[in-house]
């Protein structure tokens, strides 16, 4: 890929993310609370997941779902800036959507992603989903123990604990940029602890 086709991703990836946050906002009864696109250095990663936090001490939901969801936003943000890719001059685009409906909340994350990757992360998520409540507890333990052995990151383990605290599916779609490359995003729902009764 040539300096100029590099530097077009980020221009695209921005250009996606519009489409994305527009598709957000039609959906029936949801409302954007925050959103980013751009650089995730580590400061804004902790900003955004506190200014989460403070939201949903304001709309008084209760202190286990806060954990959880400081947790998922840690998680998933910083899995933005480890995995996701560069372009040449080192800029890295990531997408967040933070969305609030009666129910609960749905948060999409996004990242450039080499299209070689695709079939694999495809094969990941869809055994994620297929795996109960309990199950994702023991295949999370058993990555994080293979991971503690050999000092290193688990295989999806980042999705893993996504998945087993937002206790929900986890959505995804690729949407082409290049040849090269496409921009990935994931989106899930945590319900509320005020009586939500589905997404």
């Amino acid at each position: 890929m040539n300096h100029s086709e590099e530097l077009l991703t980020v221009t695209e990836s921005a250009a996606v993310f519009k489409k994305i946050l527009e598709k957000v906002k039609k959906e029936q009864g949801v409302a954007v609370i925050m959103r980013h696109c751009g650089i995730f250095s580590e400061d804004l990663i902790i900003s955004l997941a506190e200014s989460s936090e403070e939201l949903l001490i304001s709309y008084n939901e209760k202190k286990d779902l806060i954990r959880r969801m400081f947790s998922i936003l840690l998680e998933g943000l910083g899995n933005i800036r480890k995995h996701g890719e560069s372009n040449s001059e080192g800029i890295q685009n990531g997408i967040f959507i933070f969305a609030k409906d009666p129910n609960g909340y749905k948060i999409l994350l996004g990242n450039l992603i080499q299209n070689s990757l695709i079939n694999q992360m495809v094969h990941l998520l869809d055994h994620l989903n297929s795996l109960s409540e309990n199950e994702i507890k023991e295949r999370f333990t058993d990555v994080l123990s293979k991971s503690i052995l050999a000092n290193k990151g688990g295989s999806g383990l980042g999705f893993i604990n996504i998945k087993m605290k937002s206790k929900s599916k986890l959505n995804y779609e690729f949407y082409p940029i290049n040849k090269d490359y496409s921009l990935f995003s994931i989106d899930f729902f945590v319900m509320s602890s005020n009586g939500g009764s589905g997404n």
